[in-house]
């Protein structure tokens, strides 16, 4: 039984993968092989920064409905450097073995599958992007590998899970830890990621408005104690919370052992909600895992992986009409295992480290209204990256 710390870096989201996967989410999702000769490594050669180099992260997960794409380029806004999403482009992804293509729509800050769209083990998978202005980019092909299955995972409470410089204070949270058996027939590398799930109660706030056919429109709230009101979710709702930290680890020194209470992400106790966490634990290829360690530097090293990279990170996506220009980013189509776990936190004693508004939901004023009364105060659990009306599999 060999007890191993993994690599960590942090991101924006999680989104997600890099997102996760991350930019998030790095939360949000990663697996890459079959590479072909003329592939491109990934390098960190040093580079002049400058505005208009574009970024983009994408990941096809056999987990439903979770693949995404985030496109973006480096800004500069009143000195500060950035990223900046960009909007309109036509994103899609190509199975080379059938020729199926499918199409990802535009949502808040990345481009999302169908719900019911997910990847398997064997396939093979590119990514197209027709930028708003015809550039077309494109990666290599990847193929799918097939997931190793976590064996037990523990969520762990610490009243004092990590210091935060800005708070100046260690804040509450609980360690996610797995169990897996690694293979001794192959060189094994992985990455993991993981959604929390919290259920919400309001699903719309109307700052200095109330909310009328889809949306929220001006209302003089003046001499209110709140200058908002807050709407009740007209179903049941999910807030979905991803990564601020990617962990990878390779199998160089537990090849063909068990691997126990490797610790692969952090939980802060944002709220007191109670959750169900869902943790995937993919299969890199050791292309994919050195790209990841050089991302690890470069996110390291730019305080956060919204920050624009210091270095040409490039990895396996292209100018269609352009070999010259250098596209920063990876693609990866990869394959999970995936344990959910209900998490009870009602009952922690520490406080959580979000300041939450208290909800407005009185009756909204109609007397000289120039809108008529509301129908109904409930408003619509709208499914994005960030919520859901999908019950999380697991919840009690």
């Amino acid at each position: 039984m060999i007890p191993i710390r993994s690599l960590t870096f942090k991101s924006k989201f999680f989104n997600s993968i890099f997102f996760d996967f991350v930019v998030r989410p790095l939360t949000g999702i990663l697996v890459f092989s079959f590479l072909l000769v003329g592939c491109i490594d990934p390098v960190s050669p040093e580079f002049d920064y400058e505005d208009g180099l574009i970024f983009i992260e994408g990941f096809a997960s056999s987990n439903a409905g979770s693949s995404y794409v985030g496109i973006n380029e480096s800004v500069t806004e009143f000195g500060v450097r950035g990223l900046e999403f960009i909007t309109g482009a036509s994103v899609h992804v190509e199975n080379q073995d059938t020729g199926r293509t499918v199409s990802f729509f535009e949502s808040e800050d990345a481009y999302l599958s169908p719900q019911d769209f997910k990847v398997v083990p064997g396939e093979r998978w590119k990514l197209i992007v027709v930028m708003p202005n015809g550039t077309i980019y494109e990666s290599e092909p990847e193929i799918v590998l097939t997931p190793v299955p976590i064996t037990d995972v523990s969520i762990d409470y610490d009243p004092e899970l990590e210091f935060r410089p800005s708070a100046n204070r260690f804040i509450p949270g609980h360690k996610i830890s797995v169990s897996f058996d690694d293979p001794s027939n192959s060189e094994n590398n992985y990455y993991w990621s993981y959604r929390s799930f919290e259920n919400l109660d309001y699903c719309i706030r109307c700052n200095e408005g109330i909310y009328r056919e889809g949306g929220c429109v001006p209302y003089d709230l003046s001499g209110r104690l709140y200058r908002y009101f807050d709407y009740i979710c007209e179903t049941e709702c999910w807030s979905i919370r991803y990564p601020e930290s990617v962990n990878i680890f390779d199998d160089t020194f537990s090849n063909g052992k068990t691997v126990t209470g490797l610790e692969v992400g952090s939980l802060p106790l944002y709220t007191k909600e109670n959750m169900v966490v869902e943790v995937q634990q993919f299969s890199l290829t050791p292309a994919a895992h050195k790209y990841y360690k050089v991302l690890k530097d470069i996110v390291d090293n730019a305080s956060g992986f919204n920050a624009p990279p210091p270095a040409a990170l490039i990895g396996n996506l292209y100018n269609a009409d352009d070999s010259q220009e250098i596209v920063l980013g990876r693609f990866t189509a990869a394959a999970s295992s995936i344990v959910n776990v209900y998490v009870v936190r009602e009952l922690i004693n520490e406080a959580a480290i979000a300041t939450r508004q208290p909800p407005a939901v009185s009756l909204e004023p109609t007397i000289g209204s120039p809108y008529p009364p509301p129908a109904t105060n409930l408003a619509p659990c709208e499914e994005s990256r960030y919520r859901t009306a999908i019950e999380p599999e697991g919840w009690q």
